[in-house]
């Protein structure tokens, strides 16, 4: 997950010092009507808020009048919060995380969830594919899959159609990719340039390809596997096709975000640009799954609930409850309608409910959603402590490299060095 869209971090952790204080973190918040109230912490604003969880919340309540949820709405600085409430002995009962949550999780700081997820006869893989991957320690499960989302291609038509070329489906290939990018681009300058994709060092993008291509950064063991003949391949190529036939980011340096805009013919990105296309006077576009190479993938941009292991029995019974809740379909539906967040839960995302509504005067495949969910590959870069400093240190080098400053098989010795590194501190 893309941690400018979802998150806002804006510090790095410091996972190594933090101390998980002992159970009961300020004993039963149990009033005298015998309610318990469980507090909830989530990262964004106002907005995040009423858009993804004020409704599903409300019902919860009203289900459950014996429990009360408090929210604690964090707008920057998340896990820097996160970290010093649970080394305050003050966590939160249930708390949101993403590729964050390991950091926290090898501490100690969340229950395991897998004894309850048995009791309760939930079908992982059935209910969320191998996003669920992403919240695993070891054989324990610390998370419940609530926001999904994964890596998908965006694709403006009158584009494709102008360059004659059919539109993207579940089974384009990374050839038909990259022929349709050379297509699009144009020699033009100035307001006649166009460009056939948008490209980066976001390894949603480049570290799809990697997976998608039989590669990866790191196993689900944290082995770096990045110094490989497959990714010096797929780099290779990526690279190429970004000085060739791509702009290097998605927003330009007038503030103008260029698919937007109309001058760029594919971008890929997260869910969250859906309603925002959809709101663009005159943008027709279309979306589908990411290229496949040897294999179908999608990078996971998704988040999780949790609970506390500071928490009381009470309140972990409590959270349990609200995290059932808010994972299960009736509550899922609800974060679905409209489109203002995605779902992680495969049956809603495949529900004639989701997939009949429509986004402004577009005309979306959402079944492309659910496809793209259900081909998530979770690369071990995402799944462990050591996720903050090896993605920024995976990302930088992958910008040195398409800036030119590092061909591609310097890069991935170079980070096969690097990232190795990096995992034994941890």
């Amino acid at each position: 997950m893309k941690a400018s869209k979802w998150i806002n971090l804006t510090a790095t952790l410091a996972l190594s010092t933090l101390v998980i204080a002992g159970c009961g973190n300020s004993g039963d918040k149990e009033s005298a009507d015998g309610t318990t109230t469980i507090e909830f912490m989530h990262w964004g604003g106002d907005e995040t808020f009423e858009g993804d969880y004020k409704e599903r919340i409300e019902t919860f309540e009203e289900e459950n009048p014996d429990i009360k949820v408090k929210t604690i709405t964090v707008a920057d600085d998340y896990d820097t919060k996160l970290q010093t409430m649970i080394a305050g002995n003050e966590a939160p009962d249930v708390a949101q995380v993403a590729e964050n949550g390991s950091g926290f999780a090898t501490k100690g700081a969340f229950l395991d969830l897998s004894d309850r997820i048995e009791k309760a006869s939930i079908d992982t893989d059935e209910t969320w594919g191998a996003a669920i991957d992403l919240y695993k320690n070891d054989d324990e499960i610390f998370g419940l899959p609530d926001r999904g989302g994964s890596s998908i291609l965006y694709y403006n038509k009158d584009m494709f159609d102008e360059a004659n070329i059919d539109y993207p489906t579940p089974e384009w290939t990374m050839d038909d990719y990259y022929a349709a990018a050379e297509k699009m681009t144009n020699d033009e300058e100035g307001d006649e340039k166009r460009w056939g994709s948008t490209a980066g060092d976001y390894n949603l993008v480049w570290g799809n390809y990697l997976q998608s291509n039989g590669g990866g950064i790191m196993d689900q063991d944290g082995k770096v596997i990045i110094d490989s003949s497959e990714n010096l391949d797929t780099l290779t190529e990526y690279n190429d096709a970004f000085k060739n036939w791509s702009v290097d980011y998605e927003t330009g340096e007038d503030g103008v975000n260029r698919f937007q805009a109309g001058v760029v013919g594919m971008n890929m990105t997260g869910f969250w640009d859906i309603k925002a296309n959809a709101e663009v006077e005159g943008l027709n576009f279309g979306i589908s799954t990411m290229p496949i190479g040897t294999e179908p993938t999608s990078w996971s941009t998704g988040s999780a609930l949790t609970i506390s292991s500071q928490s009381s029995e009470k309140e972990q019974e409590a959270a349990w409850k609200f995290i059932q809740y808010m994972t299960d379909e009736d509550a899922q539906q609800i974060l679905g309608k409209g489109l203002s967040d995605c779902p992680a839960n495969l049956k809603v995302l495949s529900s004639d409910e989701f997939l009949n509504q429509k986004v402004g005067s577009q005309d979306l495949d959402l079944s492309n959603i659910a496809t793209a969910q259900e081909r998530v590959k979770i690369d071990g870069l995402l799944a462990g402590p050591w996720y903050s400093e090896a993605n920024e240190e995976a990302n930088n080098k992958i910008k040195e490299m398409l800036l030119g400053n590092i061909e591609p098989e310097e890069a991935t010795k170079t980070l096969q060095t690097n990232l190795e590194k990096i995992v034994a501190k941890y």
